[in-house]
């Protein structure tokens, strides 16, 4: 394998920061507008005044607070409804979360916040996985005196700033990775990792539909061409269904014995270490995407080399105390990068030691 020098590396990450904020899901972060560099990225904060009567003298009033995401039926989000009752419990509010329980689906979120809108909660803390599809649910809930914001994925984050200004008045605050960067980073792991001599590699993802898996899988391509010459293959999309996707990599590991890594863009990237360990690949590097128990317990059998986490703790702890410091005392909420955390042999027993989600769950009744 062919690298880069560690400062044109470097380069190439920064590079990937400084990105044009409409290029993908991933960049909508900044103000900047796209120079080429040569101003630094930034973030306007829109003064837009809550829609609640500010008051300094006395104890804030109990607030309803109601948190929904695109997928009810996985297990990642355990880590976020902690951190949502964390806050909520902090400040005396009362909280919720709920998803579509069928798996992934845009159309029943959308219902749901529909009906959410409806029952007129001071907070609506919400997903994004359309550029388009929430906009007038959005809209709605803003009429009606709602505070909203988006956490763990927003993809009117691709569309701009500006153009959350122009649709809702003000650029909607996030709490989440950004994606594409989380991604780069993911990749340059890959590189970090991997033999001198490797030549090939492959980027995987579970659904090419989701903005923000694409975003991360873009993001590590990138990083890998930007700073080596590997091959990198085909994407692999393997599913969110454990029989299928790992049958899918299964195939695609056959046909490229000499494959010398691959890597996940969400959290059923686990499914590359059952397939690579049915297959008898120890050679292989191997990195997930996710905190999910399989890929930990993958990295500490040895089986997978690292994942790249997001933090989805404070994307349901953070955004209720943003909303508290807006409603009670007029500061707008502004966008906060969770990071992308590199978990590896090194880490892994800490990583498994903060996994107690379950306790703390039922610490709060939920």
């Amino acid at each position: 394998m062919k690298q880069l020098g560690a400062l044109t590396a470097v380069g190439g990450l920064a590079g990937c920061l400084q990105q044009d904020e409409t290029t993908t899901e991933g960049n909508g972060g900044g103000d900047d507008n796209g120079d080429g560099g040569s101003a630094p990225s930034y973030q306007r904060v829109d003064l837009v005044p809550p829609p609640t009567e500010l008051d300094f003298s006395s104890e804030p009033p109990e607030r309803d607070v109601r948190v929904v995401c695109h997928n009810g039926a996985i297990s990642f989000w355990n880590p976020a409804i902690g951190g949502l009752h964390d806050a909520a419990s902090q400040l005396g509010w009362n909280a919720s979360f709920t998803g579509p329980s069928g798996g992934f689906s845009i159309e029943e979120q959308v219902n749901i916040l529909e009906n959410i809108v409806t029952s007129n909660p001071d907070v609506i803390i919400t997903t994004v996985a359309d550029s388009s599809a929430y906009n007038q649910v959005i809209n709605d809930a803003l009429d009606n005196d709602i505070v909203v914001l988006t956490f763990n994925t927003n993809s009117l984050r691709g569309e701009g700033r500006q153009y959350m200004r122009e649709e809702f008045g003000r650029a909607l605050p996030f709490v989440g990775q950004d994606q594409y960067s989380s991604g780069y980073a993911n990749g340059m792991a890959l590189l970090d990792k991997l033999p001198d001599d490797a030549s090939k590699v492959t980027v995987g993802l579970a659904d090419p539909g989701h903005a923000g898996q694409a975003a991360r899988a873009s993001g590590a391509e990138d990083a890998i061409k930007q700073n080596s010459d590997i091959e990198i293959t085909e994407r692999v999309n393997y599913t969110d269904a454990a029989s299928d996707g790992v049958t899918r990599i299964t195939n695609h590991l056959q046909s490229n014995p000499e494959l010398d890594g691959m890597i996940g863009s969400d959290v059923y990237s686990w499914f590359i270490g059952q397939a690579a360990e049915q297959e008898g690949r120890e050679d292989m590097i191997l990195g997930g995407f996710d905190l999910n128990q399989n890929t930990l317990d993958y990295i500490e059998q040895g089986v997978m080399n690292y994942t790249t986490g997001q933090d989805p703790y404070s994307q349901g702890y953070f955004p209720v105390h943003q909303a508290f410091a807006y409603m009670e005392r007029g500061m707008p909420p502004k966008e906060y990068l969770t990071g992308a955390e590199i978990i590896d042999q090194e880490s892994i027993d800490f990583a498994l030691k903060r996994r107690n989600w379950g306790e703390l769950l039922s610490y709060h009744g939920v």
